[in-house]
């Protein structure tokens, strides 16, 4: 039985604008929603809208990587 020889391929794709776009924000979304976090129990009547924010950046934060930008490079 013979195998398929897999060459490493000459482009890997690590340096694309989508791989930054696919660590960078999500990583500054995440520090946003821990500074909300962080902000919300200090502000007063714009406690809770900066609590919602941070779920919101969280939630946004893994969900760019695993289900938005995997759903974008099938199309």
């Amino acid at each position: 039985m013979s195998y398929p020889v897999i060459e490493r391929r000459e482009d890997d794709g690590s340096a694309t604008p989508g791989r930054t776009l696919s660590v960078v924000f999500p990583a500054l979304l995440f520090l946003l929603g821990l500074a909300l976090f962080t902000v919300a129990f200090n502000v007063g009547d714009w406690g809770p809208w900066a609590f919602a924010g941070g779920i919101l950046s969280i939630t946004l934060a893994f969900a760019i990587p695993t289900t938005i930008l995997p759903a974008l490079e099938d199309r």
